[in-house]
This record gives C-alpha cells, sequence and structure tokens, in this order.
C-alpha cells in the first residue's frame, strides 16, 4: 500500500477574492509518481485536527509558498517583503512539532526550507537582491519555468550526494532564503553565489532543499530519486 503523505496547504485568493486551500498539483502528482499518497492538510484553527491527522499519516511535505512574517525572527519588515501571513505560518509551525515530534519524515520546498528553518529559530534574507552581500545570480525568474538556471553544490556525505553526486542543475524561483540556520540544521548544498540551497537535520529525517523539484518534474524525471527517497522514508514508518 502506498504510504498517506501529509501535504500541508497553503492559502491564496480564488477568483472570488475568498480565501481558499491551495496545493499546486505539480506537488501531489511528483509524489504519487514516486509512489506517495498525498493527503492535503488545509489551514486550521481547531487544536484537535493537526495531532489527529498526524497519526494517519506517514510523513509530511511542506510546500512552496508566499513570504514568512519576519516578526517570527524578530525583524521589522523590509520593504521588498512579499506578502505573508502570520495565521499560515502558525498554522505549519504547529504542523512541524507535531511531525518532529513523532519523528517522521518531512520534504520542504522552498517556502518549506524556510518555514522550517525559521521554526527552528533560524533567520532569513527577507530579499536576497537586496541583503545578500557578495553579487548573486537571478534566484526569482520572472515566470514559472520547468528548466534549470543554476547549479548547487552538494555537500560529500549528504543523502543529496548519496542521490545526485557532487553536482546538480537545478530551477530557481525565490527572493527568500535562509540567513542563519536552525536548530540542528546543516547544510547539504549551496549555489555558486553561496546562496543556502538545501539543508538536513541532524537527527531526524528531514531534507529540504530551496529550488522547486516539482516543477523539474513536470519536464522529466531527474528528481524523482529526491520525491521517491522521502516516500521510502514514510513507507519504513
Amino acid at each position: 500500500m502506498n504510504p498517506l503523505i501529509g501535504v500541508i496547504a497553503n492559502i491564496d485568493l480564488n477568483r472570488y477574492d475568498m480565501p481558499a486551500t491551495v496545493v499546486p498539483l505539480a506537488y501531489t502528482t511528483s509524489l504519487e509518481k514516486a509512489g506517495g499518497q498525498p493527503l492535503i492538510f488545509p489551514l486550521t484553527l481547531d487544536e484537535t485536527f493537526l495531532p489527529v491527522m498526524a497519526d494517519a499519516v506517514k510523513g509530511f511535505l511542506f510546500i512552496g509558498g508566499n513570504d514568512i512574517d519576519p516578526g517570527f525572527y524578530n525583524e521589522m519588515p523590509e520593504k521588498e517583503l512579499g506578502k505573508v501571513d502570520k495565521t499560515l505560518d502558525m498554522f505549519q509551525m504547529a504542523a512541524l512539532k507535531i511531525a518532529m515530534a513523532r519523528e517522521k519524515p518531512v520534504l520542504g520546498i522552498c517556502r518549506g526550507i524556510q518555514i522550517v528553518n525559521v521554526a527552528l529559530g533560524g533567520t532569513l534574507f527577507q530579499d536576497i537582491p537586496s541583503q545578500f552581500d557578495p553579487p548573486v545570480l537571478n534566484h526569482m525568474q520572472d515566470t514559472i519555468s520547468f528548466e534549470t538556471d543554476h547549479e548547487v553544490d552538494i555537500e560529500p556525505g549528504s543523502e543529496l550526494h548519496d542521490l545526485f553526486g557532487s553536482h546538480i542543475r537545478v530551477n530557481s524561483r525565490h527572493h527568500q532564503s535562509i540567513k542563519t540556520l536552525g536548530k540542528d540544521l546543516i547544510i547539504t548544498a549551496r549555489a555558486p553565489d553561496g546562496v543556502i540551497e538545501a539543508v538536513r537535520h541532524k537527527t531526524l529525517p528531514m531534507e529540504l532543499v530551496q529550488w522547486h523539484p516539482e516543477l523539474m518534474m513536470q519536464k522529466n524525471n531527474d528528481m524523482l530519486p529526491l520525491f521517491k527517497m522521502f516516500v521510502e522514508k514514510c513507507r519504513l514508518r
């Protein structure tokens, strides 16, 4: 039986300007292709919901989305900060806390790596072009693309290195990234300009990437090993 995996949803306005649960199909189809069965967790303020749902799934996927409220890492908003939703941030951090308490596998993508880092006490560059010191690559492409944009250098000894080797080309659609690491997180990949592209947890089954493997999966299977590794960890739970 395919393992049931909780997909922690975002919210956005639908065409009627009503708040709606949002999970792009690229995430769920990527999980399914890797042998997982997605179960979407919508935002809720019901404190009894998350523990019940967490017990029903084998792992958690934290997906991409809008910026994170910098108040969670004790900073004032910069002018380049994008749209934030404090309630969503709190919901996703609560989901992470439960996932970690149960030691269930976590895969974080784009916003996913950022929300985990902030939840564990880390900070973010609110806007890479205006805050990152060295000259940087264009990490925020103008359009959503299934192509790759730059290489990342992967640390030896990491699971990512086992999957992809020392270098791999990835896509890039983010204007925020990790500045200081959260507790027990270890860097596993960087872009050539030094921007952190992937981290893992020291003791828990948690892999976090800044690029969008689910978009790359719409063109080819280059990122399938990442999703398969995650789904297999969930299966073993």
